[in-house]
């Protein structure tokens, strides 16, 4: 099945997710009480529901993201993990995820990935977003592949002249 992204909020990182999503085939529905006031993408569902004022019990294959501010951030994911997602990504700083993690009781917190995303260095919000999309992908994908650049697993691979050429042919090339 495929996977589909539950997103609270509506904030820049929020909406960055939402177009990435969107343009990677993903189901997207967009839940906070101020999404009317933002433009989103034609094929993004959207809902003025707030999710701690009233859960819903979520789709199979759901990854629920928690982008609202740090409002209600431990009701959120609760009640996410509580109502079926399978993973939830919360938006947090390492001190705030843990005291967010702290607070929640119960099972499930083995399947909060906090902070969310993989670690690509990006501070602005499309970067946070692009690795928040990169970490749900790997995730509904089954963890296949490795969380490593692809520029290091390359330089293991190819033996290099002191040019920094590869040695032997590439693929694609004629001899």
């Amino acid at each position: 099945m495929q996977a589909r992204i539950l997103v609270l909020g509506s904030g820049e990182i929020a909406r960055c997710l939402a177009r990435l999503a969107v343009d990677a085939g993903l189901a997207v529905t967009v839940s906070e009480a101020d999404v009317a006031e933002h433009d989103w993408p034609a094929a993004v569902e959207t809902t003025a529901r707030v999710f701690t004022d009233a859960p819903w019990r979520l789709p199979e294959a759901t990854h629920a993201v928690v982008a609202r501010g740090h409002v209600g951030d431990p009701e959120s994911v609760a009640g996410l993990l509580e109502n079926g997602a399978e993973r939830v990504y919360l938006i947090a700083s390492a001190r705030r995820a843990e005291n967010v993690l702290a607070g929640i009781e119960g099972a499930g917190p083995e399947r909060v990935s906090a902070p969310a995303g993989i670690d690509i260095g990006g501070q602005a919000s499309g970067a946070i977003a692009v690795s928040i999309l990169a970490e749900i992908l790997w995730r509904a994908g089954g963890e296949a592949g490795r969380l490593r650049p692809a520029v290091e697993l390359r330089a293991e691979r190819l033996s290099r002249s002191r040019s920094g050429q590869r040695h032997d042919h590439c693929p694609g090339q004629r001899r």
